[in-house]
């Protein structure tokens, strides 16, 4: 076989090994992800907005009123069912890493039967970035910003950038089952 075959064949094991990894069941995913870019003239950290701020309002306003009833139906479904977001365990990483650019690693444990990620999420009062598991493993190939999964399956991170540098804000994973209850689990980060 050519080297390019088995480079290519490599990394797909390895893509399906990481999403085997991350749940024993899959979910479909019909939603479309939204990347947005808006930069206010304010970078203020959530802390200092106050309690009735909330981050990248106006880009997140179209977005959330297509989507809220749905929302609600699964978010009412999940009382309903066992699985609780707090099982799930994200653990972040923000060490220095030999390698240029702004990023840090995250680990998802704990993923209660039957569920999978579905999409990440980043909201600071600056930026919302929300990308797909599809989109993230896409990003661990070519590099892009936002959310990635690359290498075997043993690297996931954010990756961002110098504009963002000191933000406060959320990383949001989503998790979705086959009957589409939803779990959430969020981090607050100050960005590298």
């Amino acid at each position: 076989m050519n080297e390019a075959v088995i480079r290519k064949s490599v990394w797909y094991t390895a893509v399906l090994c990481m999403l085997l990894t991350i749940s024993a069941c899959g979910a479909k995913n019909n939603k479309e992800s939204v990347q947005e870019h808006a930069y206010p003239q304010s970078k203020q950290p959530i802390e200092e907005a106050g309690q009735d701020s909330v981050p990248n309002a106006e880009a997140k306003n179209n977005n959330d009123q297509n989507n809220a009833n749905d929302e609600e139906s699964k978010m009412e479904k999940q009382s309903t069912s066992s699985a609780s977001s707090k099982e799930i365990d994200i653990v972040i990483d923000q060490s220095d890493k030999p390698i240029e650019g702004n990023s840090f690693d995250f680990a998802i444990k704990n993923v209660p039967d039957g569920y999978t990620l579905t999409e990440m999420q980043w909201t600071s009062n600056t930026v919302t970035i929300v990308n797909s598991l599809q989109e993230a493993i896409e990003h661990g190939a070519n590099g892009e910003d936002g959310f990635y999964f690359s290498g075997n399956g043993q690297f996931s991170g954010f990756i961002y950038s110098d504009e963002m540098k000191g933000e406060r804000g959320k990383a949001t994973f989503v998790f979705t089952n086959d009957e589409g209850n939803m779990l959430m689990s969020e981090k607050e980060i100050k960005l590298k």
